[in-house]
């Protein structure tokens, strides 16, 4: 329990409290475990059991094809639920077998349990995952994948024994795998993310799941930030789940990330790589004045939040400084502390030499004249992935709580004293940390996600002296859009655009081809062989920024640093199901036999002939969060990237969130993107729709604020605002959903509805979801300067 210390109302009003919290990790469920694991020096690793076969994804030789080198991970294998979700489980409501969710809602139940909650109250929930960090979601994709594909080569000519046998080999690798008949969809993170809350947290919440890579949930923290702080909730849950899965040490093997040595050394001379454990984790958040209102224990406060990318450097997965320098600074300048303000850093620390190398410089240059403790504890829980964010707030608060900054455990010898000095300490014994009435104390939470993404958290125990900066634009100055841009295939001219956006027929071809053609080098900037293991997704996202800097210039090009993407996608990435099947190939030919090995022998080869073998492109070509960090790499953007997903709702959940970043002043442009990559018949079954129905294509808006637009030049379309669910109706109001003859744009449709809404001639026109399913509602004004409605660009 933490005191909220002596501080006026307005500064109560300003800050965020935690008052409630829950965590799931190999060897704790609960944080008093979880505190006896830190405080221990016996690390969580060791080989999956029964959670996969590992010896069809392992081989000693690094360089086996699609084969991973590492035996062990952090596996929940210990997991033990909160008693009501026991009964949950008890009573079929739910499945021990559905690792996710259930671990999700474990989390959720643990951080509910300290909470005051009223009638009246308004929740955001916000979750930081992703497709590919879900065992059961690549257990179903494999069977959409596999099965159709094998029934097509035994009977092609006869459609009920295609049927038949598709049945039949969906059934065998439902019982291979472990689990029911459920339907592929729903393994998606934001049907889990769902599923999780069903029941603890009302449907028509805020909510998204929000994809940054490793810093996801740190991301999903500073959103639950953004909407207490602007009225718009009263209670936030925030956090992340992600599990191990087999294919994904495979790819991360191929990038030598992983420990050979089967250990992990955060910051130790000794240190030669990471390995990844399961892990889930909830934090309950209330304004600081309504927590005291309330009688909430208040276990922390959350009182500066800062977000960044890499934006230009030497690869898209090697970690850049200057990125993770600017996410520190606004973090502290949010917060109003300088940098010797700070006791302690819960680093991103994964064990991987570079990483390590480069996160104690920028620590070392960051830090105060007094140094800072610094430690990570991967080295005992392992790096819990797209969870590891809140799992270190988790330990900075249950650290608050014992008034000890705990020893890195097994720690030998530091890897990089003669840079950073005394200035960053790795603590080898516990430090005392108890509180004395002169200052705060303050921990920094790092994360860093893959591609680029940085997030870093302030976590005190009372607020500072400083109030907290007001980041907040006033509110004559609104967030306005600029400009937009569509890449289709064919690449219709504006006059066929036009028509699609004002009468939603698609003009030109439904589909890009059965593969995506590579973009011109001046879009990309990256060598055949990576795009060759890059995603649609991603080269699309690529193309239509290049397009779009063609149409209206880089309307960026003043505001760089100050500049974020927010991407819409939905579904797995269509290479990752043809990847999935390469390195699951072994699993498969040791579970098929007769007619249908020889079938998928057959359909392997001509798999395998077109689709690249595991390399270190494939991982960073595969993640569905990379879409918007290749953007910000390719034209040196430093705002915050994440991709969100509310299902068909995407896109507009990413208008509503970067208009969000706008509307507080934590960016002066943003970008978002909504992309539909894939209309493959595997992956319309996998999501549930008529392939029929699928379009291709990507679509690109600029938002800004006022101010910004008219500093340099920019004349708006239109003025923007949006809520989670809804507004006072204006007289028009679209329905994001599927384009002319019934087909869909899928996690596109709500970028382009706002497209859509520019061209409809009324005062004002909102976007908002279909009747009946949550969402954001989006209502574009005509600007104060009255330019046309129907202008397609901007003029400079």
């Amino acid at each position: 329990m933490t005191s909220s210390g002596p501080d006026d109302a307005g500064t109560r009003a300003d800050a965020v409290a935690v008052v409630g919290m829950g965590i799931a990790v190999p060897g704790a469920c609960d944080t008093d475990e979880l505190w006896k694991v830190l405080s221990g020096d016996r690390p969580v690793f060791e080989e999956p059991g029964d959670r996969y076969p590992l010896g069809s994804f392992w081989s000693r030789d690094h360089a086996a094809e699609d084969r991973g080198y590492v035996r062990t991970s952090g596996f929940l294998h210990d997991f033990r639920p909160h008693p009501d979700l026991a009964e949950e489980i008890a009573a079929g409501t739910f499945s021990a077998a559905d690792q996710n969710p259930v671990w999700l809602r474990h989390c959720l139940l643990r951080a509910r349990d300290t909470v005051t909650a009223r009638a009246t109250d308004r929740y955001a929930y916000y979750v930081g995952s992703s497709s590919l960090v879900g065992q059961r979601t690549d257990e179903a994709a494999l069977a959409e994948s596999v099965a159709p594909h094998l029934a097509e080569r035994l009977h092609g000519a006869d459609p009920a024994r295609r049927a038949e046998a598709e049945n039949r080999l969906r059934a065998l690798l439902r019982r291979h795998h472990g689990h029911g008949p459920g339907r592929p969809v729903d393994t998606l993170p934001h049907r889990v993310a769902r599923a999780a809350a069903t029941g603890l947290l009302p449907d028509d919440c805020e909510f998204s799941v929000v994809d940054a890579a490793c810093s996801s949930s740190l991301y999903a923290i500073g959103l639950g930030i953004a909407s207490l702080l602007a009225g718009e909730c009263d209670i936030a849950y925030c956090g992340g789940v992600s599990g191990v899965t087999p294919r994904y040490n495979v790819t991360f093997s191929k990038l030598r990330g992983l420990s050979p040595g089967g250990d992990v050394r955060a910051f130790d001379r000794d240190a030669d790589g990471t390995l990844f454990s399961d892990g889930a984790g909830i934090v309950a958040l209330k304004r600081l004045d309504r927590a005291v209102e309330d009688g909430d224990a208040v276990l922390g406060l959350l009182v500066g939040f800062g977000g960044s990318s890499d934006g230009r450097g030497t690869a898209i997965y090697a970690p850049n400084p200057k990125g993770q320098r600017r996410c520190l600074d606004r973090a502290r300048r949010n917060a109003g502390l300088a940098a010797d303000d700070v006791d302690w850093v819960i680093a991103h620390g994964t064990g991987t030499a570079v990483g390590d190398a480069v996160e104690l410089k920028t620590l070392a240059e960051t830090a105060g004249p007094g140094g800072l403790w610094c430690g990570s504890n991967k080295s005992l829980l392992g790096h819990t992935g797209w969870s590891s964010g809140v799992v270190s707030v988790i330990h900075a608060l249950t650290a608050l709580r014992e008034g000890v900054v705990p020893a890195q455990r097994r720690f030998t010898a530091p890897g990089l004293t003669e840079e950073t000095g005394d200035r960053v300490r790795v603590p080898v014994e516990d430090v005392p940390w108890r509180e004395d009435g002169r200052r705060p104390r303050v921990a920094g939470v790092s994360a860093f996600g893959f591609g680029g993404a940085n997030a870093h958290l302030l976590v005190a125990d009372r607020t500072p002296a400083r109030r907290i900066r007001d980041v907040r634009p006033p509110e004559s100055d609104p967030v306005v859009l600029l400009a937009w841009t569509a890449h289709l295939p064919g690449d219709p001219g504006p006059a066929e655009v036009a028509r699609l956006v004002r009468d939603g027929h698609v003009p030109g071809p439904r589909t890009f081809g059965p593969h995506y053609p590579a973009p011109p080098f001046q879009d990309v900037r990256l060598p055949p062989a990576t795009v060759r293991s890059t995603d649609a997704g991603q080269l699309m996202a690529l193309r239509v920024a290049s397009l779009f800097s063609a149409e209206h210039g880089e309307l960026w090009d003043p505001v760089r640093a100050t500049t974020g993407v927010f991407a819409a996608s939905l579904g797995p990435p269509p290479s990752a199901m043809d990847h999935l099947v390469r390195c699951h190939a072994a699993e498969l030919d040791g579970l098929l036999d007769g007619p249908d090995r020889a079938a998928f022998t057959d359909w392997l080869g001509e798999l395998r002939a077109t689709t690249p073998p595991t390399t270190k492109d494939t991982l960073p070509g595969i993640l569905p969060g990379i879409v918007p960090a290749r953007v910000a790499n390719r034209h040196d953007l430093g705002g915050p990237t994440m991709l969100v997903d509310t299902g068909a709702t995407s896109g507009l959940t990413a208008v509503h969130t970067a208009a969000r970043y706008l509307a507080r002043g934590e960016l002066n442009l943003a970008l978002v993107l909504g992309v539909s990559a894939t209309a493959r018949p595997e992956f319309a079954r996998f999501m549930g729709v008529d392939p029929e129905r699928v379009a291709e294509g990507a679509f690109l808006l600029a938002l800004g604020r006022a101010s910004v637009a008219r500093a340099h030049g920019l004349r708006p379309l239109a003025g923007l605002r949006t809520a989670w669910g809804g507004t006072p109706r204006p007289p028009v109001r679209l329905t994001c959903g599927a384009a002319g003859a019934g087909q869909t744009f899928l996690g596109a449709d709500g970028v382009l509805a706002v497209i859509r809404a520019l061209h409809i001639d009324a005062p004002d026109v909102a976007v908002g979801p279909a009747s009946g399913v949550p969402g954001p509602v989006v209502t574009l004004s005509p600007t104060a300067h009255g330019s046309p409605r129907r202008q397609t660009r901007t003029s400079r």
